[in-house]
C-alpha cells in the first residue's frame, strides 16, 4: 500500500484530502504545517507528499527543496490558491510532479495522485527488473565459471557489492573442512580475530538450504566492526559455505532484509556453479589421472609445468624436475608376467610419492618412467630428494605382502629452473639426458645435466 504525506495548513482542506484518499485505499498521514511534515519525512517512508504552497514559517516551496534533496524519488504535487503562473512554474521546474489550484475538484485531484501512483510502480517495477536482470547477468558470470577459487572470489564480490560492504571473509568447503578462502578489508590479526569468533558461531548442524542470519559482535576491536550478515551457500541440499559480510564504520546492515530476495536469488542463480565445477573436476581427473598407477599420467605435465614455472617466476623461487626409469623391468614381466608388473608399478609409484612432499608432484609419465616436479627446489636439495628416493627404491621389496621378493632399482637424472635453464622444453629435455646419462653409467645411480654434459 502507497503511502501519502499530506502537508496542508487549513485543516478543512487537510480533511478533505485525507478523506478522499482514504477511500482510495491508500495510507495517509497528515502535517499542520512544513515544519512538522519535513519531520515526519526524517522519520517515515513516503511515496508522495501533497502540501499547500503557502504555508507561516516553512512553506510549500522550502518543503519541495527538502523533499527532493532529501530523496529525489519522492513525488510532490504543490496545492495552491495562488494563481500566480510564476510560481507554478517554478514549482514544476523545481521538481513538483503536478500543481492543482484550491478549490481543487475531487475528481481531478484523485486523477493527479493516482497518475503519480501508477507511474511511480511503473518505475519501480522497471528498476526491479533492471536490477533482477543485472544480476542475472552477473550470476550467470557466476555460474559459466569452473574453477573453484574463482568461483568463491566471484560470490562473494557479488554478494559485498549488493549490500555495499567492503569488508568480508569467505569460508567453504574443502575436505570436509570450512576453510577461510576469501578475505577483503580486514587485517591478518583481524581477520584471524573474525575467524575464530564466526566459526564459534556456526550451528552444529549447517544448513542444507540457502539461509540468512546477523551475528551481534561484540565491537572491542575497535575497527566500528559492530554486526555480521551469515550468507550460507548451498546447492541440491548440500551445504558448501558461509560468506560474512560486515558493517562499515558507523553504518549498520539494516538493508539485509530489504535486499533478501536479491540476495536469495543470486545464491540460487550462482550456486550452479559448484556442481559444475565438481563435474569439470571430475572430467578433468579423468583426463589426467593414470588408470593403472593412480597418479598423475603425462597430459598433466604440461599444465603442472607451466603453473608451477610461473610460481617460481612470480616468486623467484627454483623447480627441480627429475626423470626416474626402473632398471631392467622388462625382467619383472617377463619373469612374473604383466599383471605383476602392473602391481609394481602401482607399489613404484606410491614409494616415489612417500618419498616427496604433498606439494610436489609425481606424474607416471608412460611404461615404467616417472616424472617428479619438486616445488620451490634448487640443485642441492634435488640431489638429496633423488638419492633419496634412489636408495629407497633400492632397499625397498616389492610386493612383499603378497609373497614375492622382487627387488629393483632406479636410474634418475634432473636439472632445474632457474639454475639450469628458463625454458620449459630445455627443462625436461635436460632431465631426461641427465636420465639416461644414469643408465649409460652403470644405472641405479642420479645424474645431473649439467654434471654430465
Amino acid at each position: 500500500m502507497e503511502r501519502i504525506l499530506i502537508i496542508e495548513d487549513d485543516r478543512f482542506f487537510r480533511e478533505a484530502f485525507s478523506d478522499l484518499l482514504h477511500k482510495e485505499g491508500y495510507a495517509v498521514d497528515c502535517a499542520c504545517g512544513g515544519g512538522e511534515g519535513l519531520e515526519m519525512l526524517a522519520g517515515n517512508r513516503y511515496d508522495l507528499v501533497i502540501t499547500d504552497l503557502i504555508m507561516p514559517e516553512v512553506d510549500g516551496m522550502e518543503v519541495l527543496s527538502r523533499v527532493k534533496g532529501f530523496n529525489p524519488d519522492i513525488d510532490v504535487i504543490m496545492v495552491t490558491g495562488d494563481t500566480n503562473l510564476e510560481s507554478a512554474i517554478f514549482a514544476l521546474k523545481h521538481g513538483a510532479r503536478d500543481y492543482l489550484l484550491k478549490p481543487v475538484n475531487p475528481d481531478e485531484f484523485r486523477h493527479s495522485v493516482a497518475l503519480c501512483i501508477q507511474q511511480r510502480r511503473l518505475l519501480n517495477e522497471n528498476e526491479e527488473l533492471k536490477k533482477m536482470v543485472s544480476l542475472f547477468q552477473v550470476s550467470q558470470t557466476i555460474a559459466s565459471c569452473l574453477e573453484l577459487e574463482r568461483i568463491y572470489h566471484l560470490m562473494v564480490e557479488a554478494l559485498a557489492r549488493e549490500i555495499g560492504v567492503g569488508r568480508y571473509l569467505g569460508f567453504f568447503q574443502a575436505d570436509n573442512r570450512l576453510d577461510l578462502k576469501e578475505v577483503r578489508g580486514l587485517t591478518p590479526e583481524s581477520a584471524e580475530h573474525y575467524r575464530e569468533i564466526v566459526l564459534a558461531a556456526l550451528p552444529g548442524n549447517l544448513p542444507t538450504n540457502h539461509q540468512i542470519d546477523m551475528l551481534a559482535l561484540p565491537g572491542e576491536a575497535g575497527d566500528g566492526i559492530e554486526e555480521a550478515c551469515l550468507i550460507y551457500v548451498c546447492n541440491r541440499g548440500q551445504f558448501h559455505g558461509v560468506i560474512v559480510l560486515f558493517n562499515e564504520p558507523g553504518r549498520r546492515l539494516s538493508n539485509i532484509q530489504l535486499e533478501r530476495k536479491n540476495i536469495l536469488f543470486l545464491l540460487e542463480q550462482s550456486s550452479q556453479a559448484f556442481e559444475n565445477a565438481e563435474t569439470y573436476s571430475r572430467a578433468k581427473d579423468m583426463l589426467f589421472i593414470d588408470d593403472l598407477s593412480g597418479l598423475f599420467n603425462h597430459r598433466y605435465l604440461e599444465v603442472a609445468l607451466n603453473q608451477e614455472l610461473k610460481r617460481a617466476e612470480r616468486y623467484s623461487s627454483h623447480l627441480a624436475v627429475l626423470f626416474l626409469d626402473i632398471d631392467s623391468f622388462k625382467s619383472v614381466n617377463d619373469t612374473y608376467g604383466h599383471l605383476v608388473g602392473s602391481q609394481v608399478l602401482r607399489e613404484m609409484g606410491a614409494l616415489a610419492q612417500k618419498s616427496v612432499r604433498e606439494v610436489d608432484v609425481v606424474i607416471r609419465y608412460g611404461g615404467d618412467e616417472f616424472t617428479i616436479l619438486l616445488v620451490e627446489t634448487g640443485c642441492d636439495i634435488a640431489l638429496m630428494v633423488a638419492e633419496r628416493i634412489r636408495q629407497r627404491v633400492e632397499s625397498h621389496v616389492f610386493l612383499a605382502a603378497e609373497g614375492y621378493n622382487i627387488r629393483l632399482t632406479c636410474s634418475i637424472g634432473y636439472a632445474c629452473c632457474p639454475d639450469d635453464t628458463l625454458s620449459k622444453y630445455e627443462l625436461l629435455e635436460m632431465a631426461d639426458k641427465a636420465m639416461y646419462s644414469s643408465k649409460s653409467s652403470g644405472k641405479n645411480c642420479v645424474s645431473h645435466f649439467l654434471l654430465t654434459s
